[in-house]
């Protein structure tokens, strides 16, 4: 088991999501504001306990937040531990069968084959019962005091479980995950798989078992990763930094997305960074070529702009304006060289229909409240509304959600796009992009499911979770209690 010296270090980067002005202390303004965007991640009782501490003291360090909270069951390694082991135990026999053990190495992104699990029930069936019970299952994956997995690394590991399992009720759902975060300024949005593998490799028992199942797939439901990691090839083209490497992923999302469509299901799609989800409304025009599909964006960010008009030159500022065919002359400042122009008509040709994907008249944005002149400018030419996050707590969420079907009320079809740093920044430290003033946990959640009530809506995508900013996984679980109302939604309407 962990010393304590670990887990402290894991809650004070907790401590840190309350603490907004870093200088080391949580006022009374402070947490009320944390607990009101993570009202529904933080247990009541917490709750009440941190109030009743900073109102006898006026505030609270972060030695005496680490003493209140490292005691919670919510950081005990081994509650969480038999928490992942009833979520793998699929048929709520008190045991892992074989079956059992091969969706737990897909979790862990190991290759399921039968000699691997006979491998791991040889190491840790000590019955030799031919099954795995809880406490072998600890054992398991907590032997190793050295290397022991870390809770952040066990929480994602819970939250896949969550989301295959979820998903897995609905037989017409199918998860498609683009594994890339070539598109965003800071790297690591793709990385969600990779630490849960990194954890697993951690692990003495399952190192030799443990390989990349990721890159092996070709005919599963997953494009084979994109990483973040070649300065000198976003330098190549740096008013659209890796768009060579951001089209063949944003390519083989688009097919993924239009089999699935074309099999009757409805995607839910796990994305690293938003630049491609230009290539997931492509598949959807696909699928639908005679059918008009609007788009329902939130997000910060606006994400129209192009190689003429980037300031940065990262491809998650584009992909609306890829999916509409959008370069904006008009505001250029930059002149793309040639290979980056041949790119960029790859990637809006991606649909294959010889036009665009969507049409900006189509388009509504929630909460967008970061945007730059050049993109202020094609909001305005093409009437394109924003409701604000003032919008949505004046009218609410299933008002805001409604206002956003009613405008797209002559689309034969919809997508809803949704990105975490559309949420306020006091919840989304684990996206590369920030920005005050955003959704609230429970408007972000309430607003997905009332539009994906609707019909109409063919599709969902959740994107930008960088586990290697969210140290503790607080916005994975954010991010895992939307899913999960979108799952609920999609359950009894599908």
């Amino acid at each position: 088991m962990r010393g304590q010296s670990s887990i402290a270090l894991e809650i004070e980067s907790l401590f840190n999501l309350f603490d907004h002005d870093g200088d080391g202390i949580i006022t009374a303004t402070e947490l009320e504001r944390s607990l009101a965007s993570l009202q529904e991640v933080i247990p009541a009782a917490s709750a009440a306990e941190l109030r009743a501490l900073v109102s006898q003291q006026g505030q609270l360090r972060v030695d005496q937040f680490v003493a209140l909270t490292q005691d919670q069951p919510c950081f005990d390694l081994t509650v969480n531990l038999r928490a992942l082991f009833h979520l793998v135990d699929l048929d709520g026999n008190g045991f892992l069968s074989r079956h059992e053990i091969g969706e737990l190495l897909q979790l862990l992104d190991c290759k399921a084959t039968p000699e691997a699990i006979e491998s791991l029930l040889a190491a840790h069936d000590h019955d030799d019962s031919g099954t795995i019970g809880p406490d072998e299952f600890i054992a398991m994956l907590n032997e190793q005091s050295a290397v022991s997995i870390r809770l952040a690394d066990l929480k994602r590991l819970k939250k896949s479980a969550m989301q295959y399992s979820q998903a897995a009720r609905t037989p017409r759902i199918a998860l498609v995950e683009v594994d890339c975060d070539l598109g965003a300024g800071i790297p690591g949005a793709g990385s969600g798989i990779d630490m849960l593998k990194q954890a697993a490799a951690r692990q003495e028992s399952l190192r030799a078992i443990c390989d990349s199942l990721l890159a092996d797939i070709d005919a599963g439901l997953q494009p084979a990763p994109a990483r973040a990691g070649s300065e000198k090839q976003a330098a190549h083209t740096p008013y659209a930094r890796n768009i060579e490497c951001i089209a063949q992923v944003m390519t083989e999302a688009a097919g993924l997305v239009s089999r699935v469509r074309s099999q009757g299901l409805f995607p839910v799609v796990l994305a690293g960074d938003h630049s491609t989800a230009a290539g997931t409304i492509a598949g959807l025009r696909r699928a639908h070529p005679g059918s008009r599909i609007g788009v329902v964006w939130i997000d910060a960010h606006a994400d129209i702009h192009s190689p003429f008009t980037t300031p940065s030159g990262n491809m998650h500022g584009m992909p609306v304006a890829i999916a509409a065919a959008h370069d904006n002359h008009g505001q250029a400042i930059r002149q793309p060289d040639a290979f980056t122009l041949t790119q960029w008509q790859r990637c809006k040709q991606l649909a294959g229909t010889g036009s665009a994907a969507m049409e900006l008249s189509d388009l509504i944005y929630v909460s967008v409240r970061d945007t730059e002149p050049a993109e202020d400018d094609a909001l305005r030419a093409h009437g394109i509304p924003v409701i604000t996050t003032e919008d949505v707590r004046r009218n609410g969420p299933e008002t805001t959600a409604q206002s956003c079907l009613d405008y797209l009320g002559n689309c034969d079809l919809i997508y809803v796009s949704f990105d975490v740093d559309s949420m306020d920044a006091t919840i989304c430290k684990g996206t590369g992009t920030p920005v005050p003033g955003g959704l609230w946990l429970d408007e972000a959640r309430r607003i997905n499911a009332a539009l994906l009530a609707d019909p109409r809506v063919i599709c969902w995508e959740i994107c930008e979770i960088n586990p290697h900013l969210d140290t503790l996984n607080t916005l994975a679980e954010v991010s895992l209690s939307i899913y999960q109302s979108v799952l609920e939604v999609l359950q009894r309407r599908l």
